[in-house]
């Protein structure tokens, strides 16, 4: 599957959490690997990332990425189909506040990022909202909860700061193009940059 800007991104064989439903780190590190070994989107063995994307990515901040950074990341994201995951995380209305029905999802998160099979990768956590709001106000909200998911991770597991690039989307690529306030709109991508 191919993805572009408006468009949302989904491994077609990964999990998606349905709404209340708890993730666990076993099925959350089989969507990002298999078997140990880092596979893409189709399951053929993710190659190293070519010097100047791993230059570039290398070289981000991690956190309050422009738009231009925004686009360049989708693009080698794509272009390597880099395997990744949707998450929904759940925060008070108009915040950047996790909720605390959210806490046993995050916390799976971070031991499927500590296992041995990720404990190196680079991640992407890229922020989505409803289309509820302005686009401005949608963009800075998705920036802060993808942000506010790192820090959690960061905090909790100890996971490098530098390993997590924080992205916000706002609305821009929604799941459910169809009932553009659903809440499976409102999400965190995960994407596995590889080592």
């Amino acid at each position: 599957m191919k993805f572009r800007i408006g468009f949302p991104v989904f491994l077609a064989s990964a999990l998606l959490a349905s709404p209340g439903a708890a993730v666990d780190a076993e099925s959350l590190i089989k969507s990002l690997t298999a078997n140990g070994a880092t596979v893409t989107r189709s399951g053929e063995p993710m190659q190293m990332l070519g010097d100047r994307d791993r230059d570039y990515l290398s070289q981000l901040p991690t956190r309050g990425l422009k738009a231009v950074h925004r686009q360049e990341v989708e693009e080698i994201v794509e272009a390597n189909q880099l395997p990744s995951i949707d998450v929904e995380i759940r925060f008070r209305y108009d915040s950047a506040d996790i909720e605390p029905a959210s806490v046993p999802d995050l916390n799976a998160l971070g031991a499927a990022l500590t296992h041995k099979s990720l404990a190196t990768a680079r991640v992407l956590l890229n922020g989505h909202t409803d289309a509820k709001g302005g686009n401005d106000s949608n963009m800075t909200l998705s920036e802060r909860r993808a942000e506010a998911v790192r820090d959690y991770l960061v905090s909790h597991f100890s996971i490098g700061a530098a390993r997590l690039i924080a992205i916000g989307y706002g609305e821009e690529r929604l799941k459910n193009t169809a009932d553009p306030d659903a809440a499976e709109n409102r999400r965190v991508e995960v994407v596995n940059l590889g080592p």
